[in-house]
């Protein structure tokens, strides 16, 4: 019996050692796996070319010259993202124009230059012709227009009445044939000469002839025309290249004073500031280039012609629907705003309290 019970006893021992140390390697294994780090994978570096990439933005018109490097500039562009066409050298540009409008940091591609000049006509305007209208400063909408507008044209008409056969202005001549008998009685023939009036019975209640006294009063009439006008031009078209502003140079090297490498081995240096630009006011009247349809090309050369005073009116940029509108004149104010339509016999009469107020030209400022 004693014997048995050591026997257990060192089974039991045994059992107790075994699973402190299988637990105590455990823990081992664990906490040492815990401190492994694990080596990041290497991304490969995409492959890339130097091509030819717009530096600015570069207007539509614009002639690429060997002076005119900050325009365009090579950069390094991914392989798996070129496009179809493009260059890998600035000088196979030099002498060509910009056949559209070049945003910065696009790729050169051959469709978007010409060898020859492009036509000044802007893109997007197809169907339209150009015509220039004088314009002043009322007329213009105080200058208020930009390239780019959508304007409408409002035409003021004077109106006569005139001879229906002979289309000159009322009241017509007049000459009459009198005969009279002198006095060794013989008939005498004379002419009467004067303006065609009208016969009355005057108070007195004897016949007369009434004619008018000044020159007939004109009727006028304004009413909205040409619809829809793009304002291509305000003031003189002058034919001169595009420019593109220069970027500041870039240096490399040291602070002169510490002698300390710059930040990131480069330093952008301080441009130098430009001249102050004056401002060219514009004068009185100016032509305003629209552009528009060829029928309504016609109806504003026969406005400008009969001598019609035109005036634009600026649109919302957004509405090309036309506008249907009623022709003004006398009667429609009379009526439209129940105006009197016949004269007041007060025995005071209204007199100006001031001047009328008058445009004056703006005179050259310059900013700073």
């Amino acid at each position: 019996m004693r014997g048995n019970r050591n026997l257990l006893i060192l089974i039991i021992a045994l059992v107790v050692i075994v699973g402190g140390g299988l637990v105590a390697l455990l823990l081992l294994d664990n906490g040492g796996e815990a401190e492994v780090e694990i080596a990041p994978t290497p991304t490969p570096t995409p492959r890339s070319m130097q091509i030819v990439v717009s530096a600015q933005n570069i207007p539509r018109g614009y002639q690429f010259r060997l002076e005119d490097t900050p325009a365009i500039r090579l950069e390094p562009w991914p392989e798996e993202l070129l496009p179809v066409s493009y260059y890998s050298s600035t000088n196979e540009l030099y002498g060509m124009y910009a056949a559209m409008d070049i945003p910065r940091g696009i790729p050169m591609h051959p469709d978007m230059l010409t060898q020859s000049e492009p036509s000044i006509f802007p893109a997007g305007a197809e169907g339209r012709v150009a015509y220039a209208v004088p314009m002043d400063t009322q007329g213009a909408v105080a200058w208020a227009i930009q390239e780019g507008d959508r304007v409408d044209v409002l035409a003021a008409i004077q109106m006569i009445p005139v001879d229906q056969e002979f289309q000159a202005q009322l009241p017509n001549e007049f000459v009459m044939f009198l005969t009279s008998v002198t006095e060794a009685g013989e008939e005498q023939l004379s002419l009467l000469t004067g303006t065609y009036g009208r016969f009355e019975t005057l108070p007195n209640g004897e016949p007369g002839m009434v004619y008018p006294r000044n020159q007939v009063i004109p009727s006028l009439v304004v009413q909205l025309t040409v619809q829809d006008a793009i304002v291509w031009r305000v003031g003189i078209w002058e034919r001169q290249a595009p420019t593109i502003a220069t970027p500041a140079p870039v240096e490399t090297g040291e602070d002169t004073d510490s002698g300390t490498p710059l930040l990131g081995g480069s330093a952008q240096t301080a441009p130098t500031a430009p001249p102050p630009a004056v401002s060219q006011p514009l004068s009185d009247v100016e032509p305003v280039t629209l552009l528009v349809l060829h029928q309504d090309a016609l109806v504003l050369k026969y406005l400008l012609e009969m001598g019609a005073d035109l005036d634009l009116v600026l649109r919302e940029g957004r509405n090309t629907e036309p506008a249907l509108t009623d022709p003004v004149w006398f009667r429609y104010i009379l009526e439209r705003y129940q105006l009197p339509g016949t004269m007041p016999d007060l025995p005071v009469a209204p007199i100006p309290v001031r001047e009328p107020l008058e445009l004056t030209p703006i005179a050259p400022s310059v900013e700073e």
